[in-house]
């Protein structure tokens, strides 16, 4: 098994996503700026895996930064590199997710939403990395009268933060159909998660 980077990997989607991944026998790095999820989701990560005798030990990794920060960036993709042990895929849960914040904030938004994905994607590219889960959102649908959705609904966010999301989709687009033999792309569109723990 290889090593998967967990960007967010301290929210809730993302330590849940940790786990099951430790449990399948990856090796995860959580790379996460902790600005809207709480170092005790790691640590719960651990108490997790702990109680169910999962071995996690030089297979979990935990690095506090920001997704902008190309060096910090370059540096963990190179390490991971020089180790004989590259990330062969990400999973990016990072990014603020306010609807009603992002009306208020718009261009906090863009530049944790946008920016920090280009310089993700950028630095992917540049160490042969060419696997990623995007965690996009249901607000990119254009809002409806309670109908149920399609995948292949018309699509027109009523929101900056959905905005942000159906751009980063657009650019993960136009990167696989500049390069479609070498890039592996999903794009999640879920609603509200709930769930156990």
């Amino acid at each position: 098994m290889g090593t998967v980077l967990i960007t967010g990997g301290c929210g809730y989607i993302g330590s849940h996503t940790c786990v099951c991944l430790l449990r399948s026998g990856y090796k995860i790095i959580i790379l996460d700026s902790l600005i809207n999820s709480y170092k005790s989701s790691y640590l719960n990560i651990i108490r997790t895996l702990k109680s169910e005798n999962i071995e996690y030990i030089h297979k979990l990794e935990f690095i506090k930064g920001d997704l902008r920060d190309k060096k910090l960036l370059s540096k963990l993709f190179l390490k991971k590199q020089k180790e004989g042990d590259p990330i062969f895929s990400v999973i990016h849960f990072a990014g603020l997710k306010s609807i009603e914040a992002s009306m208020k904030f718009p261009l906090l938004y863009w530049e944790a939403n946008v920016e920090s994905t280009l310089c993700l994607l950028s630095i992917m590219q540049k160490y042969d990395c060419y696997s990623i889960i995007f965690s996009s959102s249901a607000s990119v649908y254009k809002p409806n009268d309670f109908t149920l959705l399609e995948e292949g609904a018309f699509l027109e966010p009523s929101s900056p933060y959905g905005r942000t999301k159906l751009t980063v989709e657009l650019v993960l687009k136009d990167l696989y159909e500049s390069s479609f033999k070498k890039w592996r792309i999903a794009n999640l569109r879920y609603f509200n998660p709930v769930g156990a723990h």
